[in-house]
C-alpha cells in the first residue's frame, strides 16, 4: 500500500479556492472523499487594483502573455499560486501537488475498496519517478501533449507550447522555493510563468492529461471561470482587454498599450499597465495650461491662413509623433512626411528610460488614426531627394544642434511660398511669427 495515497502519492495537495466559492470547495470534497485537500485562500481580484499592485511591487508594469490577454483576476491568480507555494515552504514538504479548485478527474487515482492508489495511477507514479523531476504536470487545457517522449507517460514539451493550464501540477522542495523567489514583479500568467522554468528544470508533463478544468471542457460562453469569463459577462463584455485589427488597444480598463512580439521565438504579447509616456512632451499637461498645445494650436491657425489647400509638409525628428498628431489633425496637409532614424543618443530617451523600439511603438499609437502620414525611419539628409513642392518644413530640434544644414537641403525641394518652423526660437531667422510655447514659422525666403 501507498502510504501517502490520500495525498496521490505526494506529501500535501494544496488546492486554490477563493472563500467566496464556497461551492466549488464542497463539490471538490465530496466528489473525492478518499484524499485529503489543503485549502488555499487565494487572492481575491475583486479585492486589487493595477495601480495598487505596481505600488506594492506585486505586479510589473508589463505583462506579458501569449494570446495578448490580462484580466485583474488573471494576476490575483498569480498571486494565489504563490500563496500555494509559500505555503508549502512553511509545512517543509519535500514535495507537493497544486491544484485549482475547478478540476476533476477523468480517471479515479484512488481505488475505493482497496483503500490504494488504483493501477494506472501508481504505474505513472513509478514511471516519473525513474527520473529527477522539478515540475510534473498531470494535467493542461488541452487532453493530449506532443513532446519528447518521457518514459511510457511523460513527454518534455516544446518550449513555449505548453503553458495552457496550471491546475494540477507537482513541484519539488527545491522548485517550490524558486518558484516563490522569482515571481514577484507579477509579469506572467500562473501557467505561463511555471512554463518559463522549462528551460532551467525538468519539467514534464503527461501525455494525455488526466485532470482537467472543468470550463475547459464546457462552452466558454456557459465555462465558470473566475479567472476569464464571469467577470467577462458580469461587465457585459468589458473586463480586460480587447484590439482592433491592427493590435490597438480599445479597452483601457487594465492596459494601457501593447507591443505584439519581434518574431516566432518571443512569442508573449507585452501589455504595458502603467501610463504610457509618448504623451508627456506635448499632449498631456504637465502642470497648468498647456503653452505646448496652445503654441502648436497658434502655429497651425497661422498656417491656415498661408497654405493653399493640400499642402505638403515634412516633420524632422518626429519621435513619438506628438506633434505629428497636431499635423495630422488639422487637416491642412494631404501628406505629412514624419522623419527620423530613430538611432542615436538622445536625452530624453535615457532620462526617461525609453528606447528607439517604446518611440516607434508611440508614434504609431499616436498617429495611426490618419491615412496620410507617412513615416519615415531614416536620416533628414539621406531622403531629400524624395521630397518636392513642400509647403512647410517642421524641424523638432531635439538636441539644440544647428538646422543650416538640414534647412539648406531642403530649401530646394519646398514651393516659393512655403514656410519653415520650429521648437527652438534660437533657429529662428530675423524675420519669424512667434507662438506662445515659443516655437516659430518663417517665410523661407528669409533663410
Amino acid at each position: 500500500m501507498n502510504t501517502k495515497y490520500r495525498t496521490l502519492g505526494f506529501d500535501k495537495i494544496y488546492v486554490i479556492n477563493l472563500k467566496r466559492r464556497n461551492d466549488r470547495r464542497e463539490k471538490l470534497t465530496k466528489s473525492n472523499p478518499n484524499i485529503d485537500f489543503t485549502f488555499i485562500e487565494a487572492v481575491d481580484g475583486q479585492d486589487l487594483t493595477t495601480e495598487q499592485l505596481i505600488e506594492e511591487g506585486k505586479l510589473h508594469t508589463s505583462f506579458y502573455d501569449p494570446s495578448g490577454m490580462c484580466t485583474i483576476n488573471i494576476f490575483a491568480c498569480a498571486l494565489s499560486h504563490k500563496k500555494a507555494w509559500d505555503q508549502a515552504l512553511a509545512d517543509g514538504v519535500e514535495n507537493a501537488l497544486i491544484l485549482e479548485d475547478d478540476i476533476y478527474f477523468t480517471t479515479p487515482f484512488i481505488d475505493d475498496n482497496l483503500k490504494d492508489l488504483t493501477p494506472l495511477y501508481e504505474d505513472i507514479l513509478n514511471d516519473i519517478n525513474q527520473y529527477d523531476w522539478d515540475i510534473i504536470q498531470l494535467g493542461k487545457k488541452r487532453q493530449f501533449t506532443m513532446g519528447l517522449p518521457i518514459g511510457k507517460y511523460f513527454v518534455s514539451p516544446r518550449y513555449k507550447s505548453n503553458f495552457d493550464g496550471a491546475h494540477a501540477y507537482a513541484v519539488t522542495k527545491q522548485t517550490l522555493q524558486d518558484l516563490s523567489n522569482k515571481c514577484l514583479p507579477v509579469k506572467y500568467a500562473a501557467d505561463v510563468y511555471v512554463e518559463e522554468f522549462y528551460n532551467t528544470h525538468n519539467l514534464f508533463t503527461l501525455k494525455e492529461s488526466l485532470i482537467r478544468q472543468i470550463s475547459d471542457t464546457s462552452d466558454p460562453q456557459n465555462g465558470d471561470s473566475d479567472t476569464y469569463y464571469n467577470d467577462y459577462r458580469i461587465g457585459g463584455g468589458k473586463v480586460g482587454i480587447s484590439f482592433d485589427e491592427k493590435g490597438n488597444v480599445i479597452n483601457k480598463q487594465i492596459a494601457k498599450y501593447i507591443k505584439h512580439p519581434k518574431d516566432i521565438l518571443q512569442q508573449h504579447t507585452e501589455i504595458v499597465l502603467e501610463r504610457p509616456k509618448f504623451g508627456i512632451q506635448t499632449i498631456i499637461p504637465q502642470s497648468g495650461p498647456n503653452n505646448k498645445f496652445f503654441g502648436m494650436c497658434d502655429m497651425l491657425s497661422f498656417l491656415s491662413e498661408k497654405l493653399s489647400a493640400s499642402s505638403k509638409m515634412v516633420e524632422i525628428n518626429s519621435h513619438f509623433g506628438e506633434n505629428t498628431f497636431f499635423f495630422g489633425s488639422s487637416g491642412l496637409f494631404s501628406n505629412i512626411y514624419a522623419i527620423d532614424a530613430l538611432t542615436g543618443e538622445d536625452k530624453f530617451n535615457i532620462d526617461n528610460n525609453i528606447t528607439w523600439e517604446d518611440v516607434e511603438i508611440g508614434f504609431h499609437s499616436n498617429t495611426y488614426f490618419f491615412n496620410n502620414i507617412n513615416h519615415i525611419k531614416n536620416t533628414p539628409e539621406d531622403v531629400v531627394d524624395s521630397f518636392d513642392n513642400i509647403s512647410f518644413l517642421y524641424i523638432n530640434n531635439r538636441n539644440g544642434e544647428s538646422i543650416k544644414s538640414i534647412t539648406s537641403s531642403y530649401l530646394f525641394k519646398m514651393n516659393q511660398n512655403g514656410f519653415i518652423g520650429g521648437n527652438n526660437i534660437g533657429d529662428a531667422p530675423k524675420n519669424h511669427t512667434k507662438f506662445k510655447d515659443g516655437s516659430w514659422v518663417s517665410l523661407i525666403k528669409y533663410f
